[in-house]
């Protein structure tokens, strides 16, 4: 008995654990590594995120054309100012000395004309002679010291300079055809000599009457350019007071011969020296400035424009007027409306992706507030602010949607699993529009079907369904 008994435990065990397996196996319900949601209608925009910063719609820098100091600022720093209105005044000794040495050197040349030869035949071909051998040394040097006032005159002067300066070395060469013509006329008629001398002169000193007149119009130019005006309508930001120094050299090449005054009178034209280091305190009246210096800048303001990075993997889908929401990180929880204004057409030099691609260039019109940031004020954006942008590129109204945890990469493009008759199917769909948490798909599903929204990396083709 004793020992049947002892047998018979491990039968009734066996029995107890199967039992128990096959309760366990009833209750485990469905695998919860997957699950399912409906195609259903519904609206669905997609976004792209954009990295950027505020900028003025235009800029102005007003630079010092020369070493110099403020004589005056009527504008305070951050004050509002019109197109056209004086913002600083400059003065510059350096300049009034070349507009006194330019002047001195136009008398000097237009007297060289004035004295006419009475002397014999002989005495006055000699003086004639030196008269052309100094104009043939010196013209060439002239001109082309002045042509190298060019890159330093301002763009718009820049083509009536050069064209001046072609008609001029155009006047010496005839000039010097008139004084040849003189010299053979002066040979053959010796009563006509004391004329033809006097022409030969005045046609040799007008050339460099011209010259000395267009030092002296550079140097005008110059004094022009010492009072500072606006461009642009807009807020003014004054310069700091630099260290960089201004004078010295750099000038003009020293030319042999010249009337008297007009060598000094080219050297320095093109200032000297680059612009000061923009550290320091604001300029104030009487703060000595170099040239090339800022001594301030013009923001027009009226607009602002966010200038964002867009990675090459997006940029295909943006486009100029869409619409965009835009967060300043200074006004925390505010939102602003944009608009893309602007889409470069090759990448940014300097700007890289997350993933190592390149970034191109997006700017958007920022425009009015949208929400209040959360301490309720009225946000005021300023230029050089971070700002994030999100571009609206797609949108779909009403359209088919799945969640975006349904799509799986597949080999010419996605595709979802539809459930049907308890198994799974591969469907390719085309995706009109991915938003944040349903993606909006063209053709492909029927509303009503239930489509495979997680684990779906896991199965295959044709199996079983294995979620509820």
């Amino acid at each position: 008995m004793l020992h049947r008994s002892r047998g018979a435990l491990p039968a009734l065990g066996v029995v107890v654990l199967a039992a128990a397996l096959a309760l366990g196996a009833c209750s485990s319900g469905p695998d919860r590594r997957f699950a399912a949601d409906t195609v259903r209608k519904a609206d669905v925009v997609e976004r792209i995120n954009a990295p950027g910063t505020l900028q003025a719609a235009a800029q102005a820098d007003l630079t010092a054309p020369a070493a110099g100091e403020v004589d005056r600022l009527p504008v305070a720093d951050g004050a509002r100012v019109r197109q056209g209105q004086v913002v600083a005044q400059l003065s510059s000794s350096q300049v009034a000395e070349q507009l006194r040495q330019a002047r001195s050197a136009l008398a000097a040349a237009s007297s060289l004309g004035s004295v006419v030869p009475t002397l014999p035949t002989g005495s006055a071909l000699s003086l004639l002679e030196d008269v052309q051998s100094q104009v043939a040394s010196t013209t060439d040097a002239v001109l082309t010291a002045l042509r190298g006032v060019v890159p330093t005159l301002p763009a718009p002067q820049r083509a009536r300079f050069v064209d001046q300066l072609d008609q001029a070395q155009e006047r010496v060469a005839k000039a010097q055809q008139l004084a040849d013509q003189t010299v053979r006329q002066a040979v053959a008629t010796a009563d006509q000599q004391t004329e033809a001398v006097r022409r030969s002169v005045e046609a040799a000193t007008a050339a460099q009457r011209a010259q000395a007149a267009l030092a002296l119009e550079v140097a005008q130019s110059q004094q022009q350019r010492l009072t500072l005006r606006a461009p642009v309508a807009g807020m003014v930001q004054l310069g700091r007071s630099g260290t960089g120094g201004g004078g010295g050299g750099g000038g003009l090449a020293t030319l042999p011969s010249l009337p008297a005054g007009a060598e000094q009178a080219l050297q320095g034209l093109t200032g000297s020296g680059s612009s000061g280091g923009q550290t320091g305190p604001v300029l104030r009246t009487g703060s000595q400035v170099s040239a090339g210096q800022t001594v301030a800048t013009v923001y027009d303001v009226a607009s602002l424009t966010v200038a964002t990075s867009v990675d090459e993997t997006d940029v295909a889908l943006v486009k100029v007027g869409q619409p965009a929401r835009v967060e300043l990180d200074a006004f925390p929880g505010a939102r602003f409306a944009g608009r893309v204004r602007r889409v470069a057409v090759a990448p940014s030099s300097s700007g890289q992706s997350a993933s190592g691609g390149v970034t191109y260039e997006v700017d958007l019109a920022l425009g009015e507030v949208l929400q209040a940031g959360e301490d309720a004020a009225r946000p005021t954006p300023r230029v050089g602010m971070t700002a994030t942008a999100e571009i609206e590129v797609r949108q779909a109204r009403g359209a088919l949607a799945v969640p975006g945890s349904a799509l799986v990469g597949r080999a010419g493009g996605q595709a979802v699993y539809v459930i049907e008759g308890g198994k799974v199917h591969l469907r390719p769909v085309r995706v009109a529009a991915d938003g944040d948490d349903r993606v909006a798909v063209a053709g492909g599903l029927r509303d009503g079907e239930r489509v495979v929204s997680r684990g779906a990396e896991r199965l295959r083709d044709g199996q079983d369904w294995p979620g509820s």
